[in-house]
């Protein structure tokens, strides 16, 4: 075995150089392996940042808010049968972007997945992969994309689902419902792109037309279609989202809003599932409830809804259901006393036609307009029934006075005589009927003398008569009883007839009246929306409290704010902070003329009227002298809505308390339809009218009347039977005079008006006859007066009015003949 074994000296040097080769070739290996690995590392790296930034396009906001509209729109039935929500909205929204194109397809496929199966599935699967493939190959112009869109989306989807029937269940029924679906698609796919525009455009809320909220409006029906089998912890985000837009409706716009939201929330369910709801009518009710309480503000809304929906929870059987009613309406009331306090500012109230219009422009032109003619249609037709009255008071008593024309009290007298007297006689036959004519002929003569000498008696009678008639003294007595009673009956006829007569004078007095309170109603007013807006802006921006501001712009162009605030603590933040804002702001001082507080400081609102300042004002100062206990003058002094000062003096006929009682009532009068808006001769042509309807024996009065613009002084002075007016200027005196006659005598008051522009310390000086009838009537009856005024400097006007009086007095020798007033006005500036 040995000799067999052969030993090589070097075979240990060549395994030696094998392991060092292998070892070269095993480095050189997993270099190539580590640079390979490295190299993909690299390669994923890269993939990763591709990836990453492709989530980052993809997964935007606006994607994922498209993707999930996809998804609920998908869900959306109409009818229970038909899904046309989610081809709308993928070809409004889908554009040329294929990454957002297969979101969209994406959760339209899981959404339809949600609710359909079978046939339903994959009809509706198969239709919107080739609609979304069909608008990234097909070209629209620009122009025509309007039409082009809706009319190539029905088009798509009417051919594929009705190839699609055409290969699985043929039927006509369901061939309906494919064109009733595509004709409702290509709609909604019009409805769509209009709520796209807006968006893409990025347009405010505000800003909204009334296409964009009706488009944003159907849109929102799509979403609570498809959140309706929805539920989180038992509770419909649908019915909470119905809730919440009936409260922010009556919030908004009241009663009328919150009940049409209500109609259109309690229709839904049943147009997703073909059941008239129960919710209808609640949903309805609770909203006509709700906006009842809008003027107590969010809480009142909240409380109304919820008084309405007590109201037909008892109709509800199922307690369950109430139970879960009561949690959906406390969260929409949570959700809806987060919203924004401006939420008014941001919502498009203007563009909802109707609702919106009564809110912001329902006291513009047309309906001020409309509401004119109502108005005086209805107090037309109110005066028409008083003339109608009058006339059938006067066809009564000429139809009384024909009657008793047709009968002639002489054969009354004959046949009360005949039939009355003479029928119980034993010779009647004899009188009446063989010597008829020669007893007519002298009892003729009888009842001749009985009506000239008022009676008859027995030696009156003619001699044939006596010689005849049996009992010619009872004939005699009889015959003056019958005058006696005729006389009677006919003056108690002549005051009915009088009465009739006053009663048909009044009543056409009345008509008159009422007429021209018809012609006189002036609802000349708008509201400008552009001011409004414009003021409520700049107040917020400069941190003024406002809650509402409405500017009414009259005929005269004269502008009035009626802002409403909440309460201030003080009284004063109206005049201290709002007023000088808004004065700034309208380039134009303005002030407060007229304010409502709350009982209560500091809790509730505030309201009052702001108007533009006066650049003048008038000072007054009066003196009245009565010669009897009361005074039978009476004047007053008032501010009118229009800017005007009004300054009017009456002196009813004679004295004492009657006169008093008629210059009172006829002051007053005018006052309060000056105030009202009349103007001077119509208001002046209304109380004549009104005197002209007392009776005969009333007295009349007289008007004084001088009406200043607080803004430019311009003075109108009319004047009614009434003493001159003196206007002092410096050392120079003016005198208005006028020859008519005082109110209430003539039907036809004729007004004449005398203009005159006055200077900042001109004096108005006003009296009645009393005054100047102080030493009797004759040519120096109005000069010591006017010496008197020139020649004083007095700026005392109450100092000025007692001189008058007392000057006055000294001329009648402290025995006044009549009421004595005195009324002083200065005019003074307001700068």
């Amino acid at each position: 075995m040995l000799d067999k074994l052969e030993i090589y000296p070097y075979q240990r040097l060549r395994e030696e150089e094998q392991a060092r080769s292998l070892r070269r070739k095993f480095r050189n290996s997993s270099r190539a392996r580590l640079g390979k690995v490295v190299s993909r590392l690299k390669s994923v790296s890269i993939s990763a940042a591709t990836w990453q930034e492709f989530l980052t396009c993809t997964l935007t906001r606006a994607n994922l808010l498209r993707w999930a509209g996809a998804l609920i729109l998908a869900r959306a039935f109409i009818l229970g049968e038909i899904l046309p929500f989610a081809f709308a909205f993928a070809a409004a929204f889908a554009g040329k972007d294929r990454s957002r194109t297969a979101g969209l397809a994406l959760f339209s496929l899981i959404g339809f997945a949600t609710v359909a199966s079978g046939y339903l599935l994959y009809s509706n699967i198969v239709a919107i992969l080739v609609m979304l493939v069909a608008f990234q190959y097909v070209r629209v112009p620009a122009g025509k994309r309007w039409i082009a869109v809706p009319v190539i989306t029905a088009s798509l989807l009417l051919t594929t689902k009705s190839v699609f029937l055409l290969f699985t269940q043929p039927s006509f029924y369901k061939e309906m419902i494919i064109i009733f679906e595509a004709l409702i698609s290509g709609v909604l796919t019009f409805v769509m792109m209009v709520a796209h525009e807006a968006v893409s455009l990025g347009k405010d809320v505000e800003k909204f037309t009334f296409e964009d909220m009706t488009a944003f409006t159907i849109l929102g029906i799509g979403i609570a279609l498809g959140l309706t089998d929805v539920t989180i912890l038992g509770l419909s985000p649908t019915s909470i989202l119905c809730r919440l837009g009936i409260l922010v409706a009556a919030f908004l716009w009241g009663s009328g809003g919150a009940t049409m939201v209500g109609v259109l929330a309690g229709v839904i369910p049943a147009v997703s599932s073909q059941v008239f709801p129960q919710m209808l009518g609640m949903y309805t009710v609770s909203g006509l409830v709700a906006g009842l309480f809008r003027n107590f503000g969010r809480l009142g809304v909240i409380i109304g809804f919820m008084l309405g929906s007590l109201l037909l929870s008892i109709f509800i059987v199922n307690t369950h259901e109430a139970l879960l009613g009561v949690w959906e309406t406390a969260v929409a009331a949570l959700a809806f006393f987060l919203l924004p306090e401006s939420l008014k500012e941001h919502l498009p109230v203007k563009s909802l036609g109707h609702i919106g219009a009564a809110a912001e422009e329902g006291e513009a032109a047309l309906e001020d307009e409309h509401l004119k003619e109502v108005a005086q249609d209805r107090i037309n037709r109110l005066a028409h029934i008083f003339e109608e009255l009058s006339l059938t008071f006067a066809e009564t008593e000429a139809a009384h006075a024909s009657k008793a024309m047709e009968k002639s009290y002489l054969n009354m007298l004959f046949d009360e005589v005949s039939r009355g007297f003479c029928k119980s006689c034993r010779i009647y036959g004899t009188c009446w009927e063989k010597e008829f004519y020669r007893t007519y002929k002298d009892l003729f003569d009888v009842f001749s003398l009985t009506e000239l000498n008022s009676q008859v008696d027995y030696d009156d009678l003619p001699v044939s008569l006596r010689k005849r008639c049996i009992r010619p003294r009872e004939l005699a007595a009889t015959v003056n009883h019958i005058f006696e009673s005729l006389r009677m009956k006919e003056y108690w006829e002549g005051r009915l007839s009088e009465s009739k007569e006053l009663i048909s004078n009044q009543l056409r007095g009345m008509s008159a009246i009422i007429k021209n309170l018809a012609e006189e109603l002036n609802l000349e007013a708008s509201v400008d929306q552009e001011l409004k807006a414009r003021l409520l802006k700049e107040c917020k921006r400069v941190g003024v409290r406002v809650t509402e501001i409405t500017p009414v712009r009259t005929a005269e162009d004269q502008v009035y704010l009626r802002v409403v605030a909440p309460s201030c603590l003080d009284r004063e933040t109206c005049d201290i902070m709002i007023a000088p804002t808004i004065s700034s702001l309208m380039a134009e001082k303005y002030e407060v003329c007229e304010r409502k507080c709350p009982h209560q400081m500091g809790k509730g609102g505030c309201e009052f009227i702001l108007a533009r300042a006066f650049g003048y004002r008038v000072v007054t100062g009066a003196a009245q002298l009565a010669r009897e206990r009361v005074s039978g003058d009476s004047f007053t002094v008032a501010t009118l809505k229009d800017g005007k000062e009004l300054l009017v003096l009456s002196d009813g006929m004679g004295v004492g308390k009657k006169a008093s009682m008629e210059s009172r009532a006829v002051v007053n009068l005018l006052e309060e339809l000056l105030t009202s808006g009349f103007a001077k001769d119509m208001a002046l042509k209304t109380i004549n009218s009104i005197l002209l309807l007392r009776s005969p024996g009333e007295s009349f009065a007289t008007v004084d009347l001088c009406i200043v613009d607080l803004y430019s002084a311009q003075a109108d002075f009319v004047k009614i039977g009434s003493a001159p007016t003196f206007i002092k200027r410096g050392r120079q005196v003016g005198v208005i005079s006028s020859n008519t006659p005082p109110i209430g005598i003539l039907n036809n008051l004729e007004t004449v008006v005398e203009r005159r522009t006055l200077m900042p310390g001109d004096l108005v000086v006003m009296v009645t006859d009393g005054v100047l009838d102080s030493t009797g009537s004759g040519e120096e009856r109005d000069q010591w007066l006017e010496q008197l005024l020139a020649s004083t400097d007095d700026t005392d006007l109450q100092r000025l009015a007692d001189r008058i009086i007392n000057r006055a007095l000294e001329r009648a020798r402290g025995k006044p003949r009549d009421d004595m007033t005195v009324l002083v006005a200065r005019i003074e500036s307001c700068q």
